[in-house]
């Protein structure tokens, strides 16, 4: 708890300096011009997980990822508000044995930003800020019989450090492949790198008995407990940009996500690769 105190004092100096924005236009007209983007995602995952109060066995699978939201991005601020999704199964043979899960997990996130002066130049660009997660993970496992039926919920506070290096294509290029002549138009482009590391972890879930063990079936979270400061989360991405003539744009990108609860004996942790492209559309085109 100590830690995450210090944490939390040092963010808040940096984030504090990093609103110093240029007063020439009022803080109303700049949300006004900031570009605005409904991301529609689709991908594929790369995952495991492991839950130490059913089996010690990691499960992994290849789930399929879709994922919709609203950014609102310029060079000094940035938000994203989203819904993201996976469902697939998951696998593991053990000693010529073969166990089936099916899973499917539910994000909803927000992520704010805001822009780092010093540390920014005309190529990088550095942000610093925030993100609220909150996951739902469902899993049947017909292998467990009386525990076939698992689920857990994710809450998770994360600092956030945002790095952006602009590399567009300033000027036409004509280029020339064997005996074909071609031209490679201007274009504006970006990469980008961000880390979230969690400040404030918690986690609602049960230990041993899962839903099936209750008397009352009906009960589907009996004996579930909510424990805040406990656990951890930690994911980061890898984003490249491509922004079109009709200021929409095309996002792909690799994105890596790892949480666990906290606990010894009856711990859960899950793990994804999900890479992923989005398709950003425009909502204010000028």
């Amino acid at each position: 708890m100590r830690k995450i105190t210090i944490i939390l004092l040092l963010l808040v100096p940096l984030v504090s300096f990093s609103q110093n924005e240029s007063t020439t236009l009022s803080i109303k007209e700049q949300r006004k011009m900031r570009p605005a983007y409904i991301g529609i995602t689709s991908g594929m995952s790369y995952s495991g997980f492991r839950d130490f109060a059913t089996s010690p066995l990691i499960y992994n699978g290849s789930p399929i990822y879709v994922s919709l939201s609203l950014n609102k991005v310029d060079k000094n601020r940035e938000s994203e508000f989203g819904l993201s999704y996976s469902f697939g199964n998951y696998s593991k043979g053990f000693n010529g044995q073969f166990a089936l899960s099916q899973v499917k997990t539910a994000s909803l996130y927000y992520t704010k930003l805001y822009q780092l002066k010093k540390l920014s130049t005309e190529q990088f660009n550095v942000k610093i800020g925030g993100v609220f997660n909150t996951s739902l993970n469902t899993r049947v496992n017909t292998s467990l019989m009386n525990n076939a039926m698992g689920a857990e919920l994710f809450s998770n506070l994360l600092g956030s450090v945002k790095i952006t290096k602009d590399i567009s294509r300033k000027d036409n290029k004509d280029k020339k492949l064997f005996f074909l002549k071609y031209r490679l138009n201007q274009r504006t482009r970006n990469i980008s790198y961000r880390l979230n590391v969690g400040l404030v972890n918690s986690s609602y879930r049960n230990g041993y008995a899962y839903f099936r063990h209750t008397v009352d079936q009906s009960d589907l979270f009996y004996g579930y407990q909510f424990k805040a400061f406990s656990g951890f989360r930690m994911s980061s991405s890898l984003d490249y940009n491509i922004y079109l003539k009709n200021k929409n744009a095309i996002q792909i990108s690799y994105l890596w996500d790892a949480y666990k609860t906290g606990g010894n004996l009856d711990k859960f942790e899950m793990a994804h690769h999900i890479f992923k492209i989005t398709l950003l559309f425009n909502t204010n085109n000028r």
